[in-house]
């Protein structure tokens, strides 16, 4: 006779078989939910990718936009500053016609200034010309025409004298020592210059000003070493700044240099403090 029965070690494997089946079956489950969770995830990393790269795209087009408009804005801005030029132009050769024919209506035609209108005091040397006419042009004919730098820089530290020059106890004149050159050019220049560039500075300041700006030595005790001064009257100095020409278009192409007699360039008056 047979009877059915189960043994302790069979029921702990069943037991065992099942747990794992279970197991089995929940990390199915699980492997199906990662393997959706990718595939959303590999769409959202997708469209995040097509996102960027479509801001990048905007961004290239906003950058190419503002590089495009700082240059139209600088294209306009130089356009406006020719047509002002060419405007100051034709205004000045109008007034220039119109005192022409003034002076050959009357009868001194032989005046060397009759290109001057009458109330328009001549120049007494190159320095005094130059600096009344516009600086624009000044720049123009000295730097971009000529490449003399260092004369336009000669120029433009004779005119600062307020701020750079050193003013007479007499109140009657100023005048410029070499480290007075040396800091208006740093002004200038945005940089300490080399001392070439200040030696030809000084030369040329002096070139320019003739008798308007002398040259000189100054000792202040009979200990101290004499050094070189370039001195000019008050009255010289402030004439720089009267900007008498700057109406008139004195500086066509063919106009004598700095070192040539101009149409308004008198004969230089004796004598500066």
């Amino acid at each position: 006779m047979s009877s059915d029965h189960t043994t302790p070690d069979s029921d702990a494997q069943s037991t065992t078989l099942q747990t794992l089946t279970e197991e089995l079956r929940t990390l199915r489950s699980r492997v199906d939910e990662l393997e959706t969770e990718t595939d959303v995830l590999e769409r959202q990393v997708e469209t995040q990718s097509e996102r960027i790269d479509e801001l990048e795209e905007r961004v290239d087009k906003n950058d190419q936009t503002r590089k495009d408009l700082a240059k139209n804005a600088t294209q306009a801005k130089s356009t406006a500053e020719e047509a002002k030029e060419i405007a100051r132009s034709a205004s000045a050769k109008a007034c220039q016609v119109e005192a022409t024919l003034e002076e050959s209506e009357s009868d001194d035609t032989t005046n060397e200034t009759t290109q001057l209108p009458g109330d328009v005091e001549p120049s007494t040397s190159p320095l005094d010309f130059f600096a009344n006419c516009r600086q624009h042009k000044v720049k123009q004919r000295f730097v971009d025409d000529r490449s003399e730098q260092n004369t336009y820089r000669a120029l433009l530290v004779t005119k600062r004298w307020e701020e750079f020059a050193t003013k007479r106890t007499t109140s009657d004149g100023v005048f410029f020592t070499r480290e007075d050159v040396r800091q208006a050019l740093t002004a200038i220049m945005g940089e300490q210059p080399h001392g070439t560039t200040i030696t030809r500075v000084w030369e040329a300041m002096r070139d320019l000003g003739g008798s308007d700006l002398e040259e000189r030595t100054r000792q202040v005790s009979p200990k101290q070493p004499a050094k070189e001064i370039l001195t000019m009257s008050l009255e010289t100095a402030t004439g720089l700044l009267e900007n008498r020409y700057c109406h008139l278009d004195l500086l066509e192409d063919g106009a004598p240099s700095a070192g040539g007699v101009t149409p308004v360039v008198t004969q230089p008056t004796t004598g500066t403090a």
